[in-house]
């Protein structure tokens, strides 16, 4: 199976993230702030006027390709331009072909998750389950850690379909003592093992790690799973070559990985898909020593970008893939969501109010309208019953609906950058292994429709 397309040289590699830093801060007042903040900072007003006056004038159609590199003739240059390298740049983001069209013969994973489990996390465990399986067999690892394991549901799948000893490491007690709960009557019990744990970069972890693969081994198999069958075995668990995987490892969560990878002799192979990159501390992004130093350089141009956490949660977002299914209607709520918000920003700030935001986004009736939004946000706090201040902040609105247009632009002009700081983020881990001497490489799982976060991270010792 070579289904990636992300197997480039450092050179090319180091060339291509150059080319995405400089496109992400040449633009960077397209997302560096909070999508809340967007009135507060007048971001809407660094949209340049040739942009507003062609993007404006375009139909629904016409709209949702500009992510597609969708362009007229007699455009701005500027904004032809931005649309074309936007959109060559990204292409390796969505290029290869899916693993899940290579899956052939049945891999059972609905008996080992909860019927409530979701389709969706099923097939992600039944694609990843796969493509682990295939890398362990050629890296001749017979026992995976699944970091983050949960209630052990992809540890659970590697084993019974692929016999594989699969260690589950998991921050949460409940986690672990519900994954054990639910395989106490196993006879492959001493096969799948759970520990509470942590996962960090630290000697501490490195340590404890080594403590909880000493413990597996000293067990006996007793039973262990051969093609869905369960037959006895005399053997001690055997911990040759091992690997390290992880389903949607969230934030610093899957660069900590990576780095006890790089220096546990113990671990061959890698497996990562990672999520939630807005959670990564920028203290610790970029990772390669490389992408540091084109960063370096690309401020000797814009001496006021940097990596942030705004262009980090946009990598997060979901992907242009959604405008196959998005209708003007869909958009429009969006645009409504993101104006009500602003707008309330706006007011709180201009005012000096001192307010607790909801926990929670507060979800909206289509036909929600900008009072009903206001009160549903100061529930329970002495401004929901504030009656002047309601009408002051209908005012407001009113004076702003007028903006409706330029949000529109501006998220999509977002959504054609947001593949870029995803491939920001990745090639930096692909130039960090490669500084490591891991060979490493990237596949592409499953629908990014179906699931946007569908990069898996691969890494081998040489």
């Amino acid at each position: 199976m070579n289904t990636s397309s992300w197997q480039l040289n450092h050179d090319s590699l180091l060339k291509y993230i150059k080319e995405v830093i400089e496109i992400l801060a040449k633009y960077s007042w397209i997302y560096n702030v909070r999508n809340t903040h967007v009135l507060v900072e007048n971001v809407l007003e660094k949209i340049p006027t040739e942009w507003n006056e062609v993007l404006m004038h375009l139909n629904w159609e016409e709209l949702k390709q500009l992510p597609f590199g969708f362009i007229k003739d007699d455009w701005p240059a500027s904004l032809k331009s931005f649309i074309t390298d936007c959109y060559r740049l990204s292409e390796i983001r969505f290029s290869g072909q899916n693993v899940s069209s290579f899956i052939k013969g049945e891999c059972k994973v609905h008996q080992y998750i909860e019927k409530k489990t979701p389709k969706k996390k099923q097939e992600e465990i039944k694609t990843l389950s796969f493509l682990i399986n295939e890398i362990c067999d050629n890296t001749k690892c017979n026992t995976v850690i699944d970091v983050g394991s949960g209630l052990g549901y992809l540890s659970e799948t590697l084993h019974y379909n692929y016999g594989l000893q699969c260690i589950g490491l998991d921050s949460l007690p409940h986690h672990v003592k519900e994954a054990k709960v639910r395989r106490k009557n196993d006879l492959c019990i001493s096969s799948l093992h759970y520990e509470t744990m942590t996962v960090k970069n630290t000697d501490d972890c490195v340590r404890k790690i080594r403590d909880v693969l000493n413990e597996a081994g000293s067990k006996q198999c007793g039973y262990i799973s051969k093609n869905h069958d369960i037959v006895k075995s005399a053997e001690f668990v055997k911990l040759n070559s091992i690997a390290m995987i992880g389903l949607h490892c969230c934030g610093n969560l899957t660069q900590d990985m990576m780095k006890l990878f790089c220096h546990m002799s113990e671990l061959k192979a890698f497996v990562c898909v990672g999520c939630c990159y807005n959670k990564i501390s920028l203290d610790e992004f970029p990772m390669s020593q490389a992408t540091k130093n084109a960063v370096c350089e690309i401020k000797n141009v814009y001496p006021n970008w940097s990596p942030c956490t705004s262009g980090l949660r946009l990598g997060s977002e979901r992907t242009r893939s959604d405008l196959s299914i998005f209708t003007p209607e869909s958009l429009f709520y969006k645009q409504k969501c993101l104006m009500f918000r602003a707008v309330l920003e706006c007011y709180i700030q201009q005012e000096n109010i001192n307010w607790h935001r909801p926990k929670r986004r507060i979800k909206l009736q289509n036909n929600a309208d900008f009072r009903e939004y206001c009160t549903a946000a100061f529930a329970g706090s002495e401004q929901g019953e504030n009656e002047l201040q309601l009408k002051k902040l209908t005012e407001m609105y009113l004076e702003r609906e007028c903006l409706y247009p330029q949000i529109r632009i501006l998220l999509m002009l977002q959504l054609i950058l947001q593949p870029l700081w995803e491939v920001f983020v990745t090639i930096d881990r692909l130039l960090y292994f490669q500084e490591n001497s891991i060979r490493a490489e990237v596949f592409t799982l499953w629908n990014d429709l179906d699931s946007p976060r569908n990069l898996a991270l691969c890494g081998y010792k040489i």
